[in-house]
Formats: C-alpha cells, sequence, structure tokens
C-alpha cells in the first residue's frame, strides 16, 4: 500500500490511464481497432458467396455426387459450420451435410443473421433456391468473448507492458530529478556529521534534504524526500492549526531566521525516538541571487537531556536551599543558646557584655549618654522557701517578660545572675533613664503577681539601681554596673520596691540583695 501512495507509483499509473485514453478515443473517432464480429461476418459472406457459386456449377453439370462431396468436406474441414444444406424453391432439401434439420431455423424474407446464412441460387433469370449455411455459436463464456476483442487486448497490454515500462522509465527521471542528487556527497556527509536534526525545505515546505540525525529522530523507514515537513505524523500534532504559523512556514513567509522555538512531543511511546523529547527548533531561509526565498533550512536541537539536568540542578539548588536554612536556624539556635539565658530568653552575661562594651566605646567617642539599670526581686528567698523553685522559677521568668515589654526595642536586657536583671538603655539622659526605671518597676509590681496564677494573691515587686553615663573619660562597664549596684542597694536599703539612681555622693556599701 505504501508503494502505491508513492509519487513513482501514482505518475506510472496516471501515463499508463492516459495512454490507455488516447487508444480509446483514437478508436471512437477513427476507428483504428477491427471490430471481430463484423470481420467474422464479412468472411462467413465471403464463404457463402464462394461455396453458392461453386453449388450453382455442379447443379449445372448435374454433378450429384461433386456436390454431396463439397458439402461434407466443407463441414468437415470448417469448424466455424455447423451443416449446410441445398434447398429447392418449393421447400424441399436436395443435398445435406451435417444434422441441418435440428439447427436450422427458417428465416423470415430470407435474411441472413450471424448464425444462419442464405444464398440465393438461380437458374437463368428464375430462383431455383437457395443455400443454407449454419454456423456454430461462439460457446465461449461472455467475459473470455469480450477480453478477446481486439480493443481489450490492446488495452490489457498497454496496462502491463506500460506500467513496466512507464515504471522503469519514471525511476530513471526521478533519479534524474531528485532534489537530493544535485547535493554533493560531502555536503550530505557534512550534514549527516551533525549531532543536531537538519532538513532542507523548498518554498512550500517540503523537505528536501534530511541528515542522519533527524532521520533517527523521525524514526520511520519511509522515505523523507518530498513530503511535507509539517504533515509528519509526530510534528502534526504538536504544531499550531494554522499552516502559516509552523516556524519554517514563518521564516519563508518573512524572509527573516526564526528560532527559539520549543516544541515538546507529547507523542505515544514507540513512535520513532521522538516521544517525550523536547526540541529547540530555529529556521533561516534561503534566498537566491535575485533575493527570491527558495526555501528554508530548519534544525531540531534535542534539549532534552539539558532540561532533565537543569531540572536536577533545580531540584538540588532547592534541597540545597533547605538545608540552607535549616542550617541558619540550626545556626541561630545555636547562636540563641549561646547568647541568652535558658530560663528567661533575656541575654546572658557574657552576651550583654559583648554587645555593652562597643556602646560604651561609641559613647566615648562622640558622647553618646547611656544608662545602665539593675533590678532585683525583693525577698526572692522566701518564695523559693515558702512556694518552692518552681515556683521561683516562674517569678523570674515573668519578670523577665514584663520588663522586655516595659523597655524599648532597642534596649538590652540580661539575667544577670539568679533573681537579678540588667538593662542597658543607649541614648537615654537622666529623666529618661529615671522614667524607664519607674516604669519597670511598677509593671513588675502589677502585673507578675496575678500572672503567676498558681499562687492565688501573690505579690511581686523588685527594687532597682541606675547608673548614667554622660561621656565622662575612664569609665567601663563595669564601673556603670557597679554604680547601678550600689544605686540598688540603696533601694533596697531604704525599704525595697523603689527606683535609686546613682549619685557621686553615695559611698561604697555592701550588697546584701535579701
Amino acid at each position: 500500500m505504501k508503494f502505491l501512495k508513492s509519487p513513482l507509483a501514482q505518475m506510472t499509473m496516471a501515463l499508463v490511464a492516459l495512454a490507455g485514453t488516447l487508444v480509446l478515443l483514437a478508436d471512437l473517432f477513427f476507428g483504428v481497432m477491427p471490430d471481430r464480429g463484423a470481420q467474422a461476418l464479412a468472411m462467413r459472406k465471403h464463404l457463402g458467396e464462394a461455396l453458392g457459386v461453386q453449388v450453382a456449377a455442379l447443379l449445372q453439370s448435374e454433378d450429384h455426387q461433386g456436390l454431396d462431396l463439397t458439402l461434407q468436406n466443407l463441414v468437415r474441414r470448417n469448424q466455424a459450420v455447423h451443416s449446410v444444406a441445398v434447398r429447392r424453391s418449393d421447400g424441399q432439401v436436395m443435398f445435406m451435410a451435417g444434422d441441418h434439420h435440428r439447427v436450422w431455423r427458417p428465416l423470415a424474407n430470407d435474411q441472413s443473421v450471424p448464425e444462419q446464412m442464405v444464398v440465393p441460387i438461380s437458374a437463368g433469370e428464375m430462383r431455383w433456391g437457395s443455400l443454407e449455411i449454419a454456423f456454430r455459436a461462439d460457446a465461449r463464456p461472455w467475459i473470455v468473448r469480450w477480453l478477446s476483442e481486439p480493443l481489450m487486448i490492446t488495452l490489457l497490454f498497454i496496462s502491463f507492458a506500460g506500467t513496466l515500462m512507464f515504471g522503469l522509465y519514471m525511476r530513471r527521471a526521478l533519479q534524474h530529478l531528485d532534489p537530493a542528487a544535485v547535493i554533493p556527497e560531502r555536503v550530505q556527509g557534512a550534514y549527516d556529521a551533525m549531532a543536531e536534526g537538519v532538513v532542507a525545505l523548498d518554498a512550500k515546505g517540503r523537505i528536501v534534504l534530511a541528515n542522519r540525525t533527524f532521520r533517527a529522530l523521525h524514526g520511520e523507514e519511509e522515505d523523507l524526500l518530498g513530503r511535507m515537513l509539517s504533515q509528519l505524523s509526530w510534528l502534526r500534532t504538536e504544531l499550531p492549526a494554522q499552516v502559516a504559523s509552523h516556524p519554517w512556514m514563518k521564516a519563508i513567509g518573512e524572509r527573516a531566521p526564526n528560532a527559539g522555538f520549543a516544541l515538546e512531543v507529547r507523542g505515544a511511546e514507540g513512535e520513532g525516538d521522538v516521544a517525550g523529547r523536547k526540541l529547540m527548533i530555529s529556521c533561516a531561509p534561503i534566498a537566491d541571487t535575485g533575493g527570491a526565498v527558495r526555501g528554508c533550512i530548519v534544525t531540531f536541537n534535542d534539549v532534552t537531556e539539558v532540561q532533565r539536568a537543569n531540572e536536577r540542578l533545580r531540584e538540588m539548588l532547592v534541597e540545597l536551599s533547605i538545608s540552607k536554612d535549616e542550617i541558619e536556624k540550626k545556626n541561630a539556635e545555636l547562636h540563641r543558646l549561646a547568647t541568652r539565658d535558658p530560663l528567661t530568653g533575656c541575654l546572658n552575661r557574657r552576651a550583654y557584655f559583648e554587645a555593652f562594651d562597643p556602646m560604651l566605646a561609641q559613647g566615648h567617642a562622640d558622647g553618646t549618654e547611656l544608662g545602665v539599670l539593675i533590678l532585683d526581686i525583693d525577698h526572692f528567698k522566701s518564695v523559693n522557701d515558702t512556694y518552692g523553685h518552681p515556683i521561683g522559677d516562674r517569678v523570674i521568668q515573668e519578670v523577665a517578660k514584663k520588663v522586655q515589654a516595659a523597655v524599648r526595642n532597642e534596649d538590652l536586657v540580661c539575667r544577670y545572675g539568679g533573681e537579678e536583671f540588667c538593662v542597658l538603655v543607649p541614648g537615654a539622659d537622666r529623666a529618661l533613664l529615671q522614667k524607664m526605671a519607674e516604669r519597670v518597676r511598677e509593671r513588675i509590681e502589677r502585673e507578675v503577681g496575678p500572672a503567676v496564677r498558681e499562687i492565688p494573691g501573690m505579690r511581686v515587686t523588685a527594687s532597682v539601681g541606675a547608673s548614667h553615663f554622660d561621656g565622662e573619660p575612664d569609665v567601663t562597664s563595669q564601673t556603670l554596673i557597679d554604680r547601678a549596684d550600689h544605686a540598688l542597694y540603696r533601694s533596697k536599703r531604704g525599704g525595697r520596691n523603689r527606683v535609686t539612681l546613682f549619685d557621686p555622693a553615695m559611698t561604697a556599701e555592701g550588697s546584701d540583695h535579701a
């Protein structure tokens, strides 16, 4: 069936049909083919006339024996003659050869027909009688008789012999006119060596060259030359419906290269090697010296493995990003554990001083003020003794929450030790420092006790000491903390639950933070 669809077979059949049509037309208009029926009738007429003359001569000479012998020899030697008889005008049969009475049928007005012939015999000017010849009917089937006609024999001969001759001739002609034949072998070899599929098209989009890579991509063993590229099964279903939108036809129509057309072939598995492939198509028009576009070069670059590698790379990058996030979270957790008090979440002492010293150095450099608060939970030992250490830890946690809620975002809160907290307040003058210390103390007194719901009616207060730095030289972080601690001691001595701002006039007193 594929052969019948090939251009060679179609052109060969067209030529055979054309030759047969010409023979029929010649016979129709000029009668070049003899009519076998007419020929047979003419031969029978000639036979009858010749036999009639001979019979008349034998009758005239009264050679009855010779006449009978002549009739017998005619029937015996001529297979077409069934019987023959000489009948007088009164209807009496005088001589006969063959089974004439059985096969002969009277004819109206002695009119001959193809199977029966009547030849008049005269004696002078009077009709003496007639010669009757009965011919055998053709017993062959009608199809055999029809096929044996000269016209049909001629047509059959043209059909068989013409198919062979025209086929051979057209094959040679197509080979001579094959567009691929004009491409030198070295050019074809160069294209075949390319890793990407290459197809050369004419101006109508028909394939005139396909390299080895494209043929392997196509997969089917049929000849690609002369076929429309857009009609290949694995391309037809993936391309736009409009032929003018196909990348190669667009390049031909616009007379400009058309690159970067992505095509994902979703054909069934087993449809060559192209099913499931991702292709990048680039097209470049081919113009002659006059500028007219004669065709197009189309390249099919298989980027399936590249895209798969890119997808794997993206997956790896996502995994790395997730791992990085997890590492950063772990690092943040480790930093928190390294810099934060595990019970309250406040800065530990090491992290506190690491932040304190740079701020103080900045204050020495540009005169920026800062303050330090130290607060101690009043009578905390009695809380542990009365309610136990778990309740004591709850009180410490709630105090830490209220202190962090009372100060600013830029202030640093540190659990300095036990029930003692230290707050660094950058950029605060004495008035702001005093105000912030009071706010911290009031919030602890008002909110911490009710927050410890395990002990209804609990009252928790804190004493606060504060020290201020306004740029004086030779002051260290530890100096400011010691000053705040002296102020805290003064608050406790003064009755607890109060704020004291350090004054240089204060004397160094022992710290009894009960």
